[in-house]
């Protein structure tokens, strides 16, 4: 799968899916962690409908849940989601190996590009990790504006120029769905 192996102490990063509910609750309660717990975004945001037909991929340290990614997958395209990494295990390249195993899957079931969406804050984060920016009339206002990102699954082929599909809402207030149930989006 992924030739770079990260050790931490002595012990080795493993990135595997989510195959059992014991995994996929590991990586809630990273995702809660990070997000819920460190920068106080509300449950009801964090937690949406998208989790159930998402792809959820766990990094972890021996047993340990350590870092976590959201991958939804659309016609054309695959997007990660939710990347977050527990705060005392940052800087050791976890999110970039959670990343490549996206694209693994990606490249997998044929999908040739990935889209993600970024806080502006994290934009440079992800440029330096192959991704570049997508210009978006609506990137919104305010702490919450997100900046789409896109890369191709194969790295040695260049991507077309091109806009934010219209599945990548970049929008700041939240989105509904007919019952009234908030979707979508990523707030980082």
């Amino acid at each position: 799968m992924n030739d770079k192996m990260i050790s931490i102490g002595g012990q080795a990063v493993t990135v595997k899916l989510a195959m059992k509910m014991e995994d996929s609750l590991q990586a809630f309660a990273v995702r809660a962690a990070c997000f819920v717990g460190e920068q106080d975004i509300p449950y009801s945001e964090e937690f949406d409908g998208h989790d159930f037909g998402a792809t959820h991929i766990l990094a972890c340290l021996g047993e340990e849940p350590v870092g976590t990614v959201r991958l939804r997958w659309f016609k054309s395209f695959a997007m990660p989601e939710r990347l977050a990494v527990m705060q005392r295990f940052r800087g050791h390249g976890i999110g970039e190996l959670l990343i490549e195993r996206c694209r693994q899957l990606a490249e997998s079931r044929g999908a040739g590009t990935l889209y993600t969406q970024a806080l502006p804050q994290d934009v440079k984060y992800w440029e330096k990790h192959g991704w570049r920016r997508l210009d978006a009339a609506d990137t919104g206002k305010g702490p919450k504006r997100l900046v789409a990102m896109v890369r191709p699954v194969d790295p040695s082929k260049p991507l077309p120029h091109a806009d934010a599909p219209e599945q990548v809402g970049l929008r700041n207030e939240p989105q509904v769905d007919t019952s009234g149930l908030p979707v979508g989006g990523d707030r980082r």
